[in-house]
C-alpha cells in the first residue's frame, strides 16, 4: 500500500536567502515545510540528503510510504540527490554552505538559486562522537567538510583543546571564526582537486598535548586513508577515537569502474567480517582496509 509521506524523514524546503560567502562557498538558507517533518540531530557534522527538481519542475516529488519504507516508489519519481553538511539548523531554518566547484548538479543549482525555489530534504546522518574522556581534538577538512569543522568548533566541549587543519582552494576562502585561546587553526591553500593536498602532512606533523585525543576528518578519501594508517596504525589510537569520513574522491570515475568489477566479493568479505561484535567505527575502518587490499 502506498500513502503520502506525512512522517518524519523527508520534507520539502524552500529557499529563503542566498549569499556568496567566498569564491568557493555559496550559502543557501532553506525553510522546511510539510507534509512530514525533519529535525536536527544536534550533532555538528550531520548531513542531509538534498533532492533536486528535474528541469522544468517546480519541486521534486514527495516520497511515499510503501510497506513501511519511505522512498520515491512511483515510476519516474526518483530524483538525483547529494549529501550536504548542515552549517546551521534553527528549528525550520536549515543553512547549507555549498561548495562551488565546476558544473556539478548541486553547485550549478546553488549558483542560480533564488528565493522560493524548492528542494527535497531527507536525513540525517552524523559521525562526530568524541568520548567523554577527551583532552584534545584534531579536526581536518577540505572545502566540503569545512562547514562541519566550523560547527564542531562552535560546539566544542568545555576544557578540550582543539587544533584544526582546513584546506581551501583560494586564500579568500578562509572564513572568520570566533577567537578562542584553546583553539588553533592551520589554514592551507591547496588540494580540493586543484593541486596536491597538504592536509595529511599537516595533520600527521601535529604534536598533540598530553592526554586522550580524538581525530575527526571530512574530505578527499585518500587523505582519510593516510590519516587512518597513521593514527590507527602508527599511533595505535582506538577506533572509537577516530571519525574519518571520505566525502569525495579525486579519481571518482576510475575508482567506481574498478569497484563495480569486484563489488560482490568486497561486500561479501565485509559482511563476513562484521558478523561479530564490531562497532560502527571499527566496521568503517575495516571497510577501508578491505578496499585498500583490493587496490581501491
Amino acid at each position: 500500500m502506498t500513502t503520502p509521506a506525512g512522517r518524519p524523514g523527508y520534507v520539502l524546503a524552500r529557499v529563503v536567502d542566498t549569499l556568496r560567502l567566498t569564491p568557493s562557498f555559496i550559502r543557501v538558507e532553506l525553510r522546511t515545510e510539510g507534509p512530514g517533518s525533519i529535525s536536527s540531530s544536534g550533532i555538528p557534522d550531520e548531513i542531509v540528503h538534498l533532492y533536486f527538481p528535474a528541469d522544468g519542475e517546480a519541486s521534486p516529488p514527495l516520497m511515499t510510504l510503501e510497506d513501511g519504507v519511505l522512498a520515491h516508489h512511483e515510476p519516474g519519481a526518483a530524483r538525483e540527490s547529494r549529501n550536504y553538511t548542515v552549517r546551521r539548523w534553527d528549528r525550520d531554518l536549515v543553512t547549507i554552505d555549498f561548495v562551488d566547484h565546476g558544473d556539478g548538479l548541486a553547485a550549478s543549482w546553488a549558483r542560480s538559486a533564488q528565493p522560493g525555489q524548492v528542494l527535497g530534504v531527507w536525513g540525517t546522518r552524523a559521525w562526530y562522537s568524541p568520548p567523554a574522556e577527551t583532552d584534545w581534538m584534531l579536526l581536518v577538512a577540505d572545502l566540503p567538510g569545512i562547514p562541519a569543522l566550523l560547527r564542531i568548533l562552535e560546539q566544542r566541549p568545555a576544557g578540550v583543546r582543539v587544533h584544526a587543519v582546513a584546506e581551501v582552494a583560494h586564500h579568500d576562502d578562509i572564513l572568520e571564526h570566533a577567537e578562542d585561546p584553546a583553539v588553533t587553526i592551520d589554514w592551507i591553500v591547496a588540494g580540493n582537486g586543484r593541486s596536491a593536498s597538504l592536509m595529511a602532512e599537516a595533520a600527521i606533523s601535529y604534536g598533540p598535548p598530553p592526554g586522550d585525543g580524538y581525530v575527526w576528518f571530512a574530505g578527499e578519501a585518500s587523505v582519510g586513508r593516510s590519516l587512518r594508517k597513521h593514527f590507527r596504525g602508527e599511533r595505535q589510537m582506538d577506533a572509537h577515537r577516530l571519525a574519518l569520513v571520505g566525502y569525495w574522491r579525486d579519481d571518482k570515475e576510475r575508482w567506481l569502474t574498478r569497484y563495480h568489477e569486484q563489488s560482490d566479493a568486497l561486500l561479501a568479505d565485509y559482511e563476513r567480517a562484521t558478523l561479530g561484535a564490531r562497532t560502527e567505527a571499527e566496521a568503517e575502518i575495516y571497510w577501508d582496509e578491505i578496499l585498500e587490499r583490493a587496490g581501491l
